[in-house]
């Protein structure tokens, strides 16, 4: 497994300190070329990672055997003003209003944590890719229309920055989709239900396990949906 890190937050030295949406591409590719050859690969992203996951399977569908989106951003019809609204900190109380995005229940950590998670929120590196974004690298159905590898949606119940109804619009667009709801999650499911994520990501894995799909067949349903 090999998990990038995208920005100076991790240690990474680039162009204003973090790479977005559309930086991303190459420097993914040339990453994977060096670690894992020309082999297809599963390819996993989270919320803005979803975004980069996506653009970068329309762009080079060969490297993906697999694909997977968890609570992802970019798809182009949401309200992407009240999304801005929540992911604009300029102080604690910004924090507070969206970690009740990111979170059912606030893990104590994140709350003992709060100066300092509203300090790397405001670095460079963030302001810089938030900045970044632009409705042109967003995706629409038609483009989701053009996924044809495996692909499984793993969405939070109550996300609040990127809704269900979302999710359920992605997957009705993609053709070999699987969506799968985690109850009782936020957006930041990777923090807040890890247990329940990874027995998601489990059963996608042996649902499209080499030989236990034929091309083109639909993915399975597993788990709950809601």
């Amino acid at each position: 497994m090999v998990v990038p890190e995208l920005s100076a937050l991790g240690g990474t030295r680039c162009p204003g300190d973090g790479l977005g949406v559309a930086a991303s591409g190459e420097v993914l590719l040339a990453l994977m070329d060096r670690e894992l050859g020309s082999r297809p690969v599963t390819l996993l992203g989270l919320s803005l990672g979803g975004w980069m996951a996506v653009r970068f399977a329309l762009a080079q569908p060969a490297r993906i055997a697999r694909l997977v989106l968890v609570d992802a951003a970019g798809y182009r019809k949401q309200d992407w003003d009240e999304i801005r609204s929540l992911v604009t900190v300029e102080d604690l109380a910004g924090v507070d209003r969206l970690y009740e995005a990111l979170f059912v229940r606030v893990p104590w950590l994140m709350r003992l944590s709060r100066p300092t998670f509203l300090r790397a929120y405001t670095s460079r590196a963030v302001r810089n890719v938030l900045a970044g974004l632009s409705e042109a690298d967003t995706f629409n159905d038609r483009d989701l229309s053009r996924l044809r590898m495996p692909t499984a949606l793993i969405w939070a119940e109550h996300d609040g920055l990127f809704t269900v109804a979302t999710a359920r619009a992605m997957a009705a667009a993609i053709p070999r989709s699987h969506l799968e709801i985690l109850p009782g999650c936020g957006h930041a499911v990777h923090m807040e239900c890890p247990g329940a994520l990874i027995a998601a990501l489990q059963r996608f894995r042996r649902a499209t396990a080499e030989g236990a799909l034929p091309a083109g067949a639909p993915v399975p349903a597993a788990g709950r949906q809601v």
